[in-house]
Formats: C-alpha cells, structure tokens, sequence
C-alpha cells in the first residue's frame, strides 16, 4: 500500500467512524436539520386513538410556544378525545331529526335526553371537557382561530353542560330524582346555563357564517334547540335562574335506563383540528 492509498485509507476509516459515532447516539448527520412538527405528530397520535400522547406532544410544544393557535386548537380536540366526546360525530346526531335529541318541541325532550349520546360523566371525563372548553373559549385570541374552532366551542360547550347534568344521576338509570336534583348547588346550575346560553349563541353564528354545510346544519338545529331550551327554563317557576333550572330538570327527569352511547369513534380524528 502506497502513501497516498493509506492516506485515502484512514481519511475514509475516520469518516466512518464519525458516522457510526453520530448514528450510535441518534444524531443522524443527515437528518440533523429536520424537525418534527408537533401539530402533524399530535394529529397522528389522534389518528392512532391515543389523545395522551398527542397531549403530552402539545403541552411540550407551548412550553416554547404558548400562543400558537394551531397548537391549543389541537390541544382541546385531544382533551375532548380523551373525554370521549367527538363534535363531527356529536354534530351529526344533532342534525338526525328523526333521533329527536335536540328537538325540544318534542314533550319527551329535554336536557337529559342527551344523557344518552354522553360517556359516563366521571370527574375525569368532566374535566377533560371542560379543560377543552377553557383552551378553546379562553385562551385562543378570536381573530386567531382555526378553522371549526367556534364549531368545537360550542359542542364542547353543549357536552359541558349535558355532562355536569349527568353526573347528578347518582343510581346511573337516566333519570334524575329529587334527590339528585337537590344536590345541584346554584354556582354548578349557573354554570350550566351559562354553558347553555354561550354554546346556544356560537351555533346561531356559526350556522350563519363561512362553515362547511353539515356543520351548518347541525348548527341549525342545535341552535335553535339549545336556544329553546334555555327559552323553557327561564319560564320555570324561581326566584333565581339555578331555582328556575332545578325546577326545569323536575318536569323533565329523563327517561330511565338510558343507555350510554358513543360520543366519539374510535382511531379518528375530526377534520376540525
């Protein structure tokens, strides 16, 4: 071997060495420059049924970025994933007309006749979607929003309301008793309303609005239930609208034995992100 081979040779021997050096840490000189994009790893996660992770993913990512829009966005849908609650799939039974879940002019509807279309109404589940509707409602700037956040907001919104309802079932049939709705304090029932009015409102501008044409229906027809709803409480007999509430929720206890339906379908992720 003459001078100049040997020196080709350990020229080409360090080289390797430093590749299979980079390469045994996971620092592939290659793909040194490319970064992971948070949002599309997080959608991917949904994708996959696992919103812990791409909550983990996002929480990291506003760590060094606390206002992105894309990010909280994305961050509610994983926290309303993980409380079961999926607005496309929630959207589409509002706008089934023959369900009657959301027509209020039926004498069988009312509140608790979404008890059905609800996961269990845990504390998790609850604080999940309400977590949800605080990133959504609180902390994305309005001319910041992503396309299908006012959507969200008011499903999101209308689960809230429906679920803090729900968990007043202490005997899980559908049905609220006295009892139960004697437990109902009035910051809780405020709170309902509150919900109830807010999720009312969003889904009459969000039928209005540059929306996509099964959202606008659903928002229609939620709309104008919702709105109904609150119109039915507020001529209840009450000194305060929490007693006007407990009053509405008396005549209208629910049907027993609901049973609990999916709000969400599995290994998807709605288009709303």
């Amino acid at each position: 071997m003459n001078h100049r081979t040997a020196h080709h040779w350990t020229l080409y021997s360090l080289v390797t060495m430093l590749l299979a050096s980079q390469l045994s840490c996971g620092r592939n000189l290659f793909k040194s420059g490319v970064k992971k994009d948070p949002a599309e790893d997080a959608t991917l996660a949904l994708e996959k049924n696992d919103p812990d992770s791409a909550i983990s993913i996002l929480e990291s990512a506003l760590v060094k970025d606390p206002a992105n829009a894309q990010y909280l966005s994305i961050l509610a849908t994983a926290y309303a994933s993980r409380a079961g609650v999926d607005p496309l799939v929630l959207g589409s039974k509002f706008a089934e007309s023959g369900a009657g879940l959301l027509d209020s002019s039926s004498s069988t509807s009312s509140i608790t006749s979404l008890f059905s279309v609800m996961p269990d109404a845990t504390a998790l589940v609850i604080s999940d979607i309400d977590q949800a509707v605080n990133i959504l409602n609180n902390q994305i700037p309005m001319s910041l929003r992503q396309p299908g956040d006012v959507f969200k907001t008011a499903i999101y919104m209308t689960a809230s309301m429906v679920l803090h309802t729900k968990a007043l079932d202490s005997l899980h049939t559908g049905t609220l008793t006295a009892a139960d709705i004697a437990k109902l304090s009035d910051a809780d029932a405020n709170a309902i309303l509150n919900n109830l009015g807010a999720a009312a409102t969003l889904l009459a501008g969000n039928s209005t609005t540059g929306t996509a044409a099964g959202n606008a229906s659903a928002s229609q027809v939620a709309a104008a239930a919702l709105s109904k709803y609150s119109t039915q409480i507020a001529a209840q007999p009450g000194d305060t609208n929490a007693a006007k509430l407990r009053s509405y929720l008396t005549a209208n206890p629910g049907a027993a034995n609901v049973s609990t339906s999916t709000a969400t379908s599995a290994g998807t992720t709605s288009a709303l992100n």
